[in-house]
Order: structure tokens, then C-alpha cells, then sequence
């Protein structure tokens, strides 16, 4: 009986550690992709104040994938959310202007010092 149980203990740790594992990578893969959108999109390093990347999304109603938060100097509480959206592969670009998140679309993106660069327009 102890052996069978020290089984199922081992099959769930080796579970947890591939689902955990596969995670990270693809963390990783998608913090590259947002790091190079960002760089296309044109914000600089230098104005960047601050970055969030939480370990498990910005929140249960974000769509599949990673986010990146920016705050820029310039910008003062408004900040850039960039998603990475693995499914389609692509980078969603979402701003919280006074309190409201909005999309590239909206007026209120416009408020915004840094404007999207030719390079990511569609």
C-alpha cells in the first residue's frame, strides 16, 4: 500500500513539473516576442519606468497567453499592457488611460505619449 501511494505521489510531482516546465517556456517565448513588439512599437528602454509581468496573466478574464505592463515617465499612472496571444500568435496592444482600459482604437489612447511606430501598424 505505501508503495502504491509513493507511485501516485511521483506521477503527480512529474505532472506538475512538466505542466510547470512547459508553462516557463513558453513564458519565456512570449516575453521575447513582447520585449521585440515593444521595440518595434518604439519605446525606448530609457522610458520605461517600470514593467509588470505576472507569473500567471494580468487577470482571469485575459485572453490566453502573457501580458507586460509598461509604465513610461512620461505617461505618469497611465500604463501600456502588451498581450501575446500564442493561439494566433500575435501581440494584442492595450492601454489603461485614467483608470480605463482601452484599445489602440479608442480616443483615449491617443492621450498617450508614445504612439504605435509604422512597424506595428496593420
Amino acid at each position: 500500500m505505501k508503495k502504491t501511494k509513493m507511485i501516485i505521489l511521483l506521477v503527480i510531482v512529474i505532472v506538475c513539473v512538466v505542466f510547470l516546465g512547459n508553462h516557463f517556456i513558453n513564458r519565456y517565448i512570449a516575453e521575447k516576442k513582447i520585449d521585440s513588439y515593444i521595440e518595434d512599437y518604439g519605446i525606448s528602454k530609457e522610458d520605461i519606468s517600470e514593467e509588470n509581468y505576472p507569473l500567471f496573466g494580468f487577470s482571469p478574464n485575459s485572453q490566453p497567453g502573457f501580458g507586460k505592463g509598461i509604465y513610461t515617465k512620461d505617461d505618469g499612472d497611465n500604463y501600456y499592457i502588451f498581450e501575446y496571444d500564442k493561439k494566433n500568435d500575435k501581440i494584442d496592444v492595450f492601454a489603461n488611460v485614467y483608470g480605463n482600459e482601452v484599445s489602440m482604437d479608442d480616443k483615449l489612447f491617443k492621450e498617450l505619449k508614445h504612439q504605435p511606430s509604422d512597424k506595428v501598424l496593420p
